[in-house]
């Protein structure tokens, strides 16, 4: 099976809501305070500039700010299951360590709700948990902006 997503697949594609910063990824959402985001519609697309910008101050941006991006289903540690017929382990785990069982009443007017991958999971338990999500990822955001900073210097 050929990994790279066709115009004909690209309907079908669950959106991410714990992507990598990355060009190609969109700015979601504004962590407000612990358990909420202040979500951003229109999202924001993350360009390489973009990227340099969040990196000036060398301080990680994990924890302020939330970024969406293509599931990658398999490809993803976080991937429970074969391609095609598996799930999303880190909301999986999520609903679980929140002791989740009921939804959200009042959704937020979230830009990425209709393709995201934890709701179709999860529905509005999806959206209880969610705030409560943050990514920590091995790569400092200083260091994915001195790479994206050579890469829009030599284009």
């Amino acid at each position: 099976m050929d990994d790279d997503l066709t115009l004909v697949d690209a309907e079908f594609t669950k959106t991410c809501p714990s992507a990598p910063i990355e060009p190609g990824s969109s700015l979601f959402g504004i962590v407000a305070a612990k358990g909420q985001i202040a979500y951003i519609t229109p999202n924001v697309p993350v360009t390489h500039e973009l990227l340099v910008i969040l990196g000036e101050d060398g301080v990680p941006i994990e924890n302020r700010l939330r970024f969406a991006g293509p599931c990658i289903e398999h490809r993803c540690v976080q991937w429970m299951g074969e391609a095609g017929a598996g799930r999303c382990g880190l909301i999986d785990h999520a609903i679980d360590a929140l002791g989740i069982t009921a939804g959200m009443e009042s959704l937020p007017l979230c830009g990425i709700r209709q393709s995201c991958r934890w709701f179709a999971q999860y529905n509005r338990r999806a959206c209880a948990a969610c705030p409560e999500v943050i990514r920590r990822p091995k790569t400092t955001i200083a260091e994915m902006a001195e790479v994206a900073s050579k890469a829009v210097l030599s284009s």
